[in-house]
């Protein structure tokens, strides 16, 4: 009986399973934790548990994209609940693993309060989105080339006083329309809901 009340009473979430029982949302893969050095996990330790289930996830994903829509570009955007989920390791993998795969990416930092993808890839934050959206730059000056091939970022710049104002702008739809125009994959790191 007290292992029956253990049960009834656990309302945990212990696999994939469990969360496809209460909800319509297809889960589309499953990550397990990151040892690397850094949230470059897949470029880093390419034959790991963690790169292979970004593989998983890309396969996925590619496939419901294949049904669902004829555009050339695909848009993804990474958010979650609250800050410290792990948006930043997942938009950087998934962009690592799309880019690896032979297709152009871009990965979009913005999270403009708390910016973090340029520490990962070494490049600067002097620049980026917010000097899009202010208007202080075109989108050509704020794509930062990485080390790792078929993979552009462009990192959020100098935090602003407004940063949702400037989400929720005609701007942020301009950029993503050029960005388009150029990359098979966008990889919006978001901020959290």
């Amino acid at each position: 009986f007290v292992i029956i009340a253990f049960e009834v009473l656990d309302t945990k979430i212990h696999t994939a399973e469990d969360i496809e029982r209460i909800s319509p949302i297809p889960i589309l893969g499953v990550v397990g934790k990151n040892t690397a050095l850094n949230n470059l996990a897949v470029f880093l330790k390419p034959k790991s548990t963690v790169a292979e289930s970004f593989r998983a996830l890309r396969s996925n994903i590619q496939f419901l994209f294949r049904r669902n829509t004829k555009e050339k570009s695909k848009t993804i955007m990474v958010t979650s609940s609250v800050s410290g989920e792990g948006k930043t390791f997942i938009s950087i993998n998934m962009a690592t693993v799309f880019a690896l795969g032979g297709k152009k990416t871009i990965l979009v930092g913005l999270d403009l309060r708390k910016p973090k993808i340029f520490g990962d890839f070494e490049i600067s934050n002097n620049i980026g989105v917010v000097n899009f959206l202010i208007g202080e730059e075109n989108p050509q000056n704020i794509i930062q080339k990485t080390k790792i091939e078929n993979l552009d970022v462009i990192t959020s710049g100098p935090v602003p006083p407004n940063p949702s104002e400037l989400l929720i702008s005609t701007a942020t739809d301009e950029l993503i329309n050029k960005l388009k125009e150029e990359y098979e994959y966008i990889i919006l790191d978001a901020p959290p809901i």
